[in-house]
């Protein structure tokens, strides 16, 4: 980890909204900062009146957009073999990058999307992107859905349970990707519900 839980804590609750911004941006191009720390304090400040939550989820979200871009970017013009070699001092195993390569190699576009609802690989998904020379729109409008949803079940689950929001973190530190994945599906299942009970209506009376 490039920051210890501790630091970035101390660093979001001394600088409220430019530290968002910072360390989402920093981890959505390339540094592993974990998002899943970040965003449900990020919430549990919002529980407690600290940040204002239209500001605090559109500092974040903004802020990983960019990052991505940038990362993209990164990616598109120097190539991967580049990051590849500092991965190590960064904070990264060479796995991540070689499950990257595979996943992109295997999905394409769709890549850019269910990455940025994954820990640890979402963190170098822009630069993989960009590497394989991906159309920056498709990137953009699939990275940024993958972006909304990860940050929106982070933020709304730190805020659901407030002084508790440790407890998401050491649940995907334990269980890792799929747990993370399982989740955020539960948790689209519970945004959507009213539209997915509409349509099994419709579907039971054909």
């Amino acid at each position: 980890m490039f920051l210890g839980i501790d630091q970035i804590l101390a660093f979001l609750e001394s600088n409220s909204y430019s530290a968002i911004f910072i360390l989402m941006f920093l981890e959505s191009v390339i540094l592993p900062i974990p998002s899943e720390v970040v965003l449900p304090f990020t919430g549990f400040l919002i529980a407690i009146g600290k940040l204002n939550p239209y500001l605090g989820f559109t500092d974040a979200v903004v802020a990983s957009i960019l990052g991505s871009v940038v990362g993209f970017l990164l990616g598109y013009f120097l190539g991967i073999e580049i990051f590849m070699r500092f991965s190590k001092k960064l904070g990264f195993k060479d796995l991540e990058y070689e499950k990257g390569i595979n996943w992109i190699k295997k999905y394409g576009d769709y890549f850019a999307f269910f990455t940025k609802l994954l820990p640890a690989v979402r963190s170098i998904a822009g630069i993989i992107c960009g590497a394989f020379k991906m159309d920056i729109k498709k990137f953009l409008v699939y990275s940024s859905a993958g972006i909304l949803i990860w940050s929106g079940f982070l933020v709304y689950t730190g805020y659901y349970l407030s002084s508790n929001w440790e407890s998401i973190a050491n649940v995907f530190e334990k269980a890792g990707v799929y747990v993370a994945a399982i989740f955020v599906l539960f948790f689209l299942v519970y945004i959507f519900r009213k539209k997915i009970t509409s349509i099994l209506r419709i579907n039971k009376r054909k």
